[in-house]
């Protein structure tokens, strides 16, 4: 589904509100959903939305609001650039420096394993001068073997056959190159 505000990218952020019985949804990409928020758009709905996924993506985890309340102290601070899981929160899950990522890999594996699908980078990549995506082929090709393993292990043949002329069709591409 596509982005209700751009019409260009994938939207990942749905939101439903309810006016006198009446329900609106509006899905967003992460951009047009930062920018409505940076501009103040989601005012109205009395939320800040990065701490409301920051919250949502760190179970048991404090709200930046909550650890403010409390005048808990936290925990780990970077040696780097004194960054602590508390700024971390307030930033929407934005890091100081990289040196940040090392301190708090624990704490940011968790919330990249939940909202993405595993924890390697699939996102947007610099164009290539030769127009070589190879190396997005055999990422895919991974994520297809995975796949097909998993189809396999609970007996969903004809998806596994289907997933397993994928990976043939890529196998055919990579050797063309």
């Amino acid at each position: 589904m596509l982005c209700d505000v751009c019409k260009k990218n994938e939207a990942t952020v749905h939101i439903k509100e309810f006016h006198n019985g009446q329900c609106e949804t509006h899905h967003l990409c992460a951009e047009c959903a930062g920018k409505k928020e940076e501009n103040g758009d989601f005012g109205s709905l009395g939320f800040k939305l990065s701490e409301i996924l920051f919250s949502n993506i760190m179970p048991g985890k404090k709200t930046a609001a909550a650890a403010e309340e409390e005048n808990s102290a936290p925990d780990t601070v970077c040696p780097v650039c004194a960054w602590d899981s508390e700024k971390i929160r307030k930033s929407g899950g934005k890091v100081g420096c990289p040196e940040c990522y090392k301190v708090f890999e624990t704490m940011l594996a968790e919330a990249f394993s939940k909202i993405q699908r595993g924890s390697v980078h699939l996102g947007k990549h610099p164009a290539r001068k030769n127009g070589d995506d190879s190396g997005q082929l055999r990422q895919e090709l991974k994520r297809l073997q995975t796949q097909l393993a998993d189809l396999v292990a609970s007996e969903e043949y004809e998806k596994a056959a289907v997933c397993r002329d994928r990976i043939n069709a890529l196998r055919q591409q990579l050797e063309e190159r």
